[in-house]
Parts: C-alpha cells; sequence; structure tokens
C-alpha cells in the first residue's frame, strides 16, 4: 500500500485559531451511520438490482475516512460518496430514533451542513449544452475580465487589478448575507486559507488567466468558507503538482483534526492514501463495500489496493529515431496578459512520431501554450511568424479545420462536452472525426473534407464505421475488466447515452473520440481524470500497442511520471515550462 506522506513544512491553522474561525466543537456521536442498507437510484423499486447492496458503515468522530474502489469498479467510487448527499436512496433508511445517516448534525439540515465537491469532471446537474471554453484565453471581452477574487468570494472583493472591469466589483459594504460578525469571520477564515493554498497573488487578476489548479485550490476554498460541518472531496489530488498536493493534504488534515469540518475522501485506486488518514471504504466489483481500518481492508482485498501504477511492459518501441516532418513549430512564442508574461519565448518542435510529456507546475503556463497549439488562443494570430501549425503559419488555418488535425482530451473539453439527451456513445465519438461537437452525417460519422455528406457505403463512410466500432471495441468495458469484448456489449455501450455515463466513463469515450480519426496530433492533457485503474490500464496498453501509429505524434500533460503511457526507453522526450520559460530535457 502506497501512502502520501506529509514532507512540506507549512504554517497551518492552530487548534486556538481554527476554533474561533468555525466555531466548531468535537461531535459525542457517530459522523455517519448506514446500518446494512442496499443503496438504489433514486425512483427505482427495490426489485431493481442495487448499486450498492448490504452497506453497513459508521464513521466516528476521531476517524479519518477515504473511500476508493477496486481497480474495476467504474464510477462506483463517485456514486456512493453521492448516496451520502440524497443523489441515491438508502433502503432501509437510517432511523431517525438513532440520528438518521448523520447522527453527530442532531437536528440541523444535512443539506445546509454536508457538502460534496468533486474535482473528478462537471456536474450532471450543470446542463447538456456545450459551452465556450476558449473564452478563458486573452481576457478578451469583459465578463472574462472578472477576477478570481470577484468570481469566487464576491463579497471578500477589495481594490481590483488593472486588468479586471470596476463595476464588477462587488464590497462586502454592499454584500448580502452573514451579519457583520459572520463577514469577519469568513475574512479571517479567507485571508488563512488564502495564504496556506498560495493564493495570495493570483486573487485580482482574471480567472481565465490562471491554471485549472490554481483555480480549484479556489473552488476548495470557497467549499471551506461555506464552513460546512462535513465536507466531503471526490478526487482532491487532480490536476494537482506534488507541491500543491502537499499544501492541499496537509491543510486538509488540520481541518479535520480540529472537525473544522470533518473531511471524507474519494481517491481513485492509483492515488496514494494520505498518511493521516485511518480507515478505508473499499467497494468491490460485486457491490458490496468493505469497511474497516486501513490494515485490515488492504489485508482483506490484497493487490488491489493502490498498488501505484503498473510498470512499463518490458517490450519497447522507440519513437521518431529518424528525421520525420514537424507538425509544430514554435519559434519565440509569448503570451503575456497586460504586464504579466506567460509564456516567454517559447522554442519547441514537435515532429511526426515522436511522443511528449509536458511538465510544469500549477500555473506554469501549460493550458495556455496548448492553445496556442490548438489555435484557441486569441493570441496565436498576432504570434502567427512565430506559430507554425501543420506545415503553415497560424494566420493561414481556419480554427475548425485545426480541429480536425488535432485530437484532443483535457479538463475544459471534458467540461465543455455537451451533455444533451439522445447523444450517445456512437455519436460522441463520432464527432472526433471533423473534431466538432455535433453528429453529422447519416450514420452520424460525420462529413466529408467539403462539408458535404459522405458517399453512402462509399469507401470514407466504410472506414469510419469500422474505425469507430474497432475503437470502441479496443477501449469498451470489457477491457477495463481484462477481457475480450464481445460484439453484443460493444453495441450495447455505443447506444449509451453519453450524459448518463460516469466521469471516468465519459473520460473514456473522450478519449475514444480523440483517437478515431487517427489525426496527426494528439493532446493527452489530465486524459485519466475520473477513471478507475482498469480503464487507465486499458488505455495505456492500447497506446502502447498501436492506438497510435508511426504517423502521430502525442503530447502527454501530467503530473505524475507514471500515467505516461511510454517510458525514456521508448524514446519519449519532456518539455518542462516553469516561470514562462520552456526547456526540452
Amino acid at each position: 500500500m502506497l501512502l502520501y506522506t506529509k514532507t512540506h513544512s507549512l504554517k497551518l491553522l492552530t487548534k486556538a485559531q481554527s476554533a474561533s474561525l468555525s466555531r466548531t466543537t468535537t461531535p459525542s456521536r457517530p459522523i455517519l451511520h448506514i446500518p446494512k442498507s442496499s443503496i438504489y437510484p433514486l425512483g427505482a423499486g427495490t426489485s431493481t438490482r442495487p448499486l450498492f447492496h448490504s452497506v453497513s458503515w459508521t464513521i466516528q468522530p476521531e476517524e479519518a475516512w477515504v473511500v476508493t474502489s477496486t481497480s474495476s469498479s467504474g464510477g462506483a467510487k463517485t456514486s456512493l460518496l453521492q448516496a451520502l448527499t440524497g443523489h441515491l436512496r438508502l433502503q432501509p433508511p437510517p432511523s431517525p430514533s438513532d440520528g438518521g445517516l448523520f447522527p453527530f448534525l442532531s437536528d440541523l439540515d444535512p443539506h445546509d451542513h454536508v457538502h460534496l465537491l468533486s474535482f473528478a469532471h462537471r456536474p450532471r446537474s450543470v446542463g447538456g449544452a456545450f459551452y465556450d471554453f476558449t473564452a478563458r484565453y486573452g481576457a478578451v471581452r469583459e465578463e472574462d475580465k472578472r477576477t478570481l477574487r470577484e468570481t469566487f468570494f464576491p463579497e471578500l472583493a477589495k481594490p481590483i487589478h488593472q486588468l479586471a472591469v470596476p463595476d464588477l466589483s462587488v464590497h462586502s459594504a454592499d454584500a448580502k448575507g452573514p451579519n457583520e460578525e459572520g463577514v469577519s469571520r469568513r475574512r479571517r477564515l479567507f485571508d488563512k486559507l488564502s495564504v496556506e493554498l498560495g493564493l495570495c497573488q493570483f486573487l485580482d487578476l482574471p480567472v481565465i488567466a490562471l491554471s485549472n489548479g490554481q483555480t480549484r485550490k479556489a473552488r476548495l476554498i470557497k467549499a471551506l468558507l461555506d464552513q460546512p460541518k462535513l465536507l466531503i472531496l471526490d478526487e482532491p489530488l487532480t490536476g494537482l503538482d506534488v507541491s500543491t498536493r502537499g499544501q492541499v493534504l496537509s491543510l486538509l488534515q488540520s481541518l479535520h483534526n480540529d472537525n473544522s469540518p470533518h473531511i471524507i475522501l474519494g481517491m481513485r485506486p492509483q492515488d496514494p492514501i494520505p498518511e493521516w488518514t485511518t480507515h478505508l471504504a473499499m467497494i468491490r466489483k460485486d457491490g458490496t463495500v468493505h469497511t474497516g481500518t486501513k490494515g485490515e481492508v488492504a489485508d482483506s482485498v490484497t493487490g488491489s489496493v493502490h498498488q501505484g501504477w503498473s510498470p512499463h511492459p518490458q517490450t519497447h518501441h522507440k519513437h521518431a529515431s529518424e528525421p520525420t516532418e514537424a507538425v509544430i513549430h514554435l519559434a519565440g512564442v509569448n503570451v503575456t496578459y497586460g504586464d504579466r508574461k506567460v509564456l516567454k519565448n517559447i522554442h519547441w518542435t514537435i515532429h511526426l512520431n515522436t511522443r511528449w510529456h509536458l511538465l510544469g507546475s500549477n500555473g506554469a503556463g501549460k493550458t495556455t501554450l496548448l492553445a496556442m497549439i490548438t489555435g484557441e488562443h486569441p493570441q496565436s494570430y498576432a504570434q502567427s511568424p512565430q506559430l507554425t501549425l501543420f506545415s503553415r503559419p497560424r494566420a493561414k488555418w481556419a480554427t475548425p479545420h485545426l480541429h480536425a488535425r488535432i485530437g484532443r482530451v483535457s479538463p475544459e473539453m471534458h467540461n465543455a462536452f455537451p451533455r444533451r439527451r439522445g447523444m450517445t456513445v456512437w455519436d460522441a465519438v463520432g464527432t472526433g472525426f471533423e473534431g466538432n461537437f455535433v453528429p453529422h452525417g447519416r450514420l452520424r460519422v460525420g462529413y466529408g473534407t467539403d462539408g458535404t455528406q459522405l458517399e453512402e457505403g462509399g469507401e470514407e463512410e466504410r472506414w469510419r464505421v469500422r474505425r469507430l466500432w474497432d475503437v470502441i471495441g479496443a477501449l469498451g468495458p470489457a477491457t477495463w475488466r481484462g477481457e475480450e469484448t464481445s460484439e453484443e456489449e460493444a453495441k450495447a455501450f455505443a447506444e449509451r447515452e453519453f450524459a448518463d455515463l460516469s466521469g471516468g466513463e465519459q473520460s473514456m469515450v473522450l478519449l475514444m473520440r480523440a483517437l478515431v480519426g487517427k489525426p496527426p496530433l494528439v493532446l493527452l492533457d489530465e486524459a485519466w481524470a475520473g477513471m478507475d485503474d482498469g480503464m487507465v490500464q486499458a488505455a495505456r496498453t492500447y497506446l502502447r500497442d498501436g492506438g497510435l501509429e508511426d504517423g502521430q505524434a502525442c503530447i502527454v500533460v501530467s503530473h505524475w511520471e507514471e500515467e505516461v503511457p511510454w517510458g525514456r526507453e521508448d524514446g519519449v522526450k519532456r518539455f518542462r515550462l516553469q516561470n514562462g520559460l520552456g526547456t526540452e530535457e
């Protein structure tokens, strides 16, 4: 079992400060009590097969719990956490005479005091439409100039950054909300948390200028400012660099120890378990949940508890041993927001048949660099003389034509992808042929390069249909279990609605989408977010064993070395961003 050991020396909240800020005391009754209940979707009858059965789970105040799953349990972790916030039905329900589901709350309403914050991906509740994730770049529109402080903490806003719009600022004197004492307490907590998580210097910058990791820290602070009594965090380490993981886990340990609030963590099987946690709720593939101390659970499920990532296979395929065509060439690219330089004189050439690992801490500029490569960043046009994409200057490309040549998975893509009713897995994967978000064509495999219907029964249409089935079969549910895919299972998965899939399943479908058209460039930015270990192993195996061909280049963005499907022995190169500067390693 891997344990995450605290290695960072931080100035954390003292017990006295934490108690003063949150006004909490250690509860004497259990935090959570589930008395051998089965868990069903809302509206499902008892004749329906439960998602989880015979769950017995009690959390005492002094215990620190992690919820995780075996390698083939799909989205079970997230589902179990959602059950704690009323999104699923417990049968029989916990008895009110025993204090209900959360005995420590007594007569308090759980909806006001139990919060779930998921970092896995976009929640289903936000709607089914696509939204323009490229608007985060450039601070061009007025609404894009809203600062981090104004967006997440409007009642605490102060004089704002020069890039922000003055009339968007909301000052505490004008804000409606808690009484004066409550506002003062929130402000002290806000200041303290901003220091602990290193956000102070970013609070008055536009949100669009910040990294995914920085905005995730802001979401955590916002959740803590609501001062819940129980905070459930799903995949809190997703997308965080090594230093930030230590900051976040150390802060959570301090808050949990003082019950301000009590913390439950949802972790992927491959994530290291924080050293300070004491208990595990392990979800098995048969729908049972084994609960107990870390030692007890580890002893009972040997081989499936956080063993880390599997090493790369011993068979290697050296990439780019001979000079190949350049698909991307950056010759002195710069990106600035006002007087803030995000990218400084970047030189980087990506050839066909090369594999790259793009590294850098949160805020180093990785997302901005990828936006320049995809042509989505407004400043890519101004940088056209220094930015050559597929043998042409950026300005010579229509953006939709670029998208058809780049297969991509990213947090922005996942969050923006439409969840409209009626869009199936087949439809979602099929949009990858054109790189758009709307299924086109008779067979939902896109239009031709001229924007017209493909010839019915023609060679291109037949190839796309075969290719779509190949990808669904190679990365579908059977492969997550380490089994051969049957035609029936592949068809059943292809017909499922994208909106009904778990976060991990959606991530896998978007990976299929990125690969289906065999584009010359594939970008995998946090591609494994939300996936369980079985999914990750299936994806890595596919990518190593022919899923990417010699005529394709690939960039993997990850803070975890082990997430890169290839090793140095396979010819993988590194490009590191630090303080806006890029270096090849």
